[in-house]
């Protein structure tokens, strides 16, 4: 039986997806089975061939007898809900500014993404392991504010000041590919429409408003959603320590770091999935009015 184009083309793209389906259940879901199934038990020896089962008892103990979980757990919740919102103000700013035709702007553009590029190269991390980040820190705060001011205005209000320095340094940090997807939003508004608006006699700061800000609400939307899963996953503190306690600890509690494990995805799940109601209604009105 001959084949019809369409049929052609839709085999073509199973054919083309079909190894990433094997990995994605090699390599995903069945680890994910896996480490549910290890969740709910407990094992007798440890090449993982003997379970048995108990129930939430791995959970209970995330929450009723751990003393260090909960702290960690709200540490990674309360920085993610600082630095998300301020991440996704300085990344739109600065997307709008290197935005502009303006000298150098392709410079501008690789130095705010640079951070990026060094953050996750090996170099990068065995620098971080020798405190040098934490030296370069000490100088900068000496610049900022030097030993006399320092005793001058005391030690609280210092300590307030070096936190929104460190908070400032983090969230410019991390604001790299937030721009690159907030420049990319910018450049999709159609020009015409900034055109026209001027023509009537509209601001920057009313087009910002009217025009942009709706116009770009779906890269909005991505921006918030990457920012969390980054925040949350990130060099964070539950993270580690999920980690310490699988790899780190004599024995090694496969069984409880999976209970953690699945308390803090299945809270991240629950979290992107509360973004996404609140948020879809706004870009679903944008889409339907640039219909």
């Amino acid at each position: 039986m001959k084949m019809t184009f369409s049929s052609r083309r839709r085999m073509t793209g199973y054919i083309f997806i079909f190894p990433w389906v094997i990995g994605a259940l090699i390599l995903l879901v069945l680890p994910l089975a896996f480490s549910l199934i290890l969740s709910v038990s407990t094992m007798k020896n440890m090449d993982f061939t003997k379970l048995s089962f108990v129930g939430l008892d791995n959970y209970k103990k995330a929450f009723m007898l751990d003393v260090e979980f909960l702290p960690k757990f709200l540490d990674a919740v309360s920085n993610t809900l600082i630095n998300t919102p301020m991440i996704l103000v300085v990344s739109l700013i600065i997307a709008i500014m290197i935005s502009r035709k303006i000298r150098f702007r392709g410079f501008f553009r690789s130095v705010f993404f640079l951070p990026v590029l060094l953050g996750t190269g090996f170099v990068m991390q065995q620098i971080l392991g020798q405190n040098v980040d934490q030296q370069a820190m000490e100088g900068a705060r000496g610049i900022l504010l030097p030993p006399e001011l320092q005793a001058y205005i005391g030690p609280d209000i210092t300590g307030y000041v070096f936190g929104f320095f460190n908070r400032i340094t983090v969230v410019m940090w991390k604001s790299g590919v937030q721009v690159v997807i907030a420049l990319a939003g910018i450049q999709m508004v159609s020009p015409a429409l900034y055109e026209s608006s001027r023509v009537d006699g509209a601001t920057e700061w009313e087009m910002f408003w009217k025009i942009t800000l709706p116009m770009m609400s779906p890269i909005l939307l991505l921006n918030t959603v990457y920012t969390i899963i980054a925040s949350l996953t990130e060099n964070s503190p539950i993270v580690d320590y999920i980690i310490d306690k699988t790899f780190h600890t004599t024995p090694n509690q496969y069984e409880y770091a999976s209970a953690m494990g699945w308390i803090y995805f299945i809270f991240i799940l629950l979290l992107v999935l509360l973004v996404f109601l609140v948020m879809r209604p706004f870009v679903n009105r944008v889409t339907d009015n640039s219909l």
